[in-house]
């Protein structure tokens, strides 16, 4: 459906309303899927797959019909919208569901980008960690939560870093070598991922322990 200048009017104020700039979209008028000879006006966030369009009932050329990505349950949703209050608000809750979207932090991205950036010492090693060397492994997951202690993260990072930490020096007295370490930098990649810690922060935690480890754990 072709929309007029006082319904793209519309569009614009919800666009802001909801916290976006109107420069962020792109209007494109093209033929509708439904109806024979009639247009239909796609709005797209630019340098996406995302997009709301406006189209036209199939049994109806004045009917509205909303067609849009992201939706609600599903990649691609669509309402037969009928009258053009229902289109405006069912535009007005996928600008919302684009909003999620683009606010997502993508952990699975994050968690990709975090493994590609370290090189991990994950040598196989047989047996369990002996007791001398257990406590040569507390000792330094000591000296780790201190550094993390006196980081300038916020005071409830710390502490569910921290306790993870404590239970991985509990974990370590009766697992062995190889699977421990490969747990403690699953873990701590974990950790960085669900906390949403910064780059630069992720990165500080790991120089601690390529420091405390001396490249037992990170090269």
């Amino acid at each position: 459906m072709k929309l007029l200048p006082s319904q793209k009017d519309e569009l614009y104020n919800f666009i802001e309303e909801v916290g976006f700039s109107p420069m962020q979209f792109d209007f494109e008028e093209r033929l509708s899927r439904f109806s024979p000879n009639q247009k239909a006006t796609k709005l797209m966030l630019k340098n996406s797959d995302y997009y709301f369009s406006f189209d036209t009932n199939r049994n109806s050329s004045t009917e509205h019909f909303a067609i849009y990505c992201p939706g609600r349950e599903a990649h691609t949703e669509n309402s037969n919208t009928q009258l053009w209050l229902s289109q405006i608000n069912c535009f007005g809750r996928w600008l919302n569901y684009l909003k999620r979207e683009l606010e997502t932090p993508n952990k699975w991205e994050r968690l990709n980008n975090e493994i590609k950036s370290l090189k991990f010492n994950l040598i196989p090693e047989e047996g369990k960690f002996t007791v001398k060397e257990y406590e040569e492994l507390k000792s330094k997951l000591l000296i780790l939560t201190g550094q993390i202690g006196n980081s300038n993260l916020p005071l409830d990072q710390i502490n569910i870093i921290n306790d993870k930490i404590d239970h991985l020096t509990d974990l370590a007295k009766d697992m062995n070598k190889f699977d421990w370490k490969s747990l403690f930098i699953g873990t701590i990649v974990s950790i960085i991922i669900q906390l949403g810690l910064t780059q630069e922060n992720a990165q500080l935690i790991w120089q601690y322990i390529r420091i405390t480890f001396n490249n037992y754990l990170l090269p």
